[in-house]
């Protein structure tokens, strides 16, 4: 009697281990996107906090009650108020701005809504 695989056995083993790697390769995939996505959020939480230490830097730069302002994200980047961001998908983020409306003031704070506008070369956010 010879010992070793049949070729029968040695498909149904090549088989298995093909259906495990198709399942990792779509797993990896997955969690690479959604850490992609994570960037994104990381990105526009980056892009309020910048906007909120520019206006303590710069108090003239702040609206009106009642008003907007526009701050874009290259105003921010030369303010040194947030470094580069590159769109993990590849390319850029320049187009990127925070639009900063003041509402009436309650006692002695400062009331601002900030509307995060991320424009990434792949990635627009929802709030565009």
């Amino acid at each position: 009697m010879k010992k070793g695989f049949t070729l029968v056995e040695l498909l149904a083993v090549i088989m298995v281990l093909a259906i495990i790697m198709g399942i990792a390769v779509v797993v990896v995939n997955n969690v690479v996107e959604s850490g992609k996505k994570s960037v994104y959020v990381n990105y526009e939480r980056d892009l309020r906090g910048a906007t909120e230490n520019y206006f303590i830097n710069h108090m003239s730069e702040m609206p009106l009650i009642g008003s907007s302002k526009k701050i874009e994200y290259k105003t921010l980047l030369e303010a040194k108020e947030t470094e580069t961001l590159k769109d993990p998908r590849g390319g850029n983020c320049d187009a990127s701005y925070v639009l900063a409306t003041r509402k009436p003031d309650i006692g002695n704070n400062i009331d601002i809504d900030y509307k995060i506008c991320l424009i990434c070369t792949n990635y627009k956010s929802s709030g565009c």
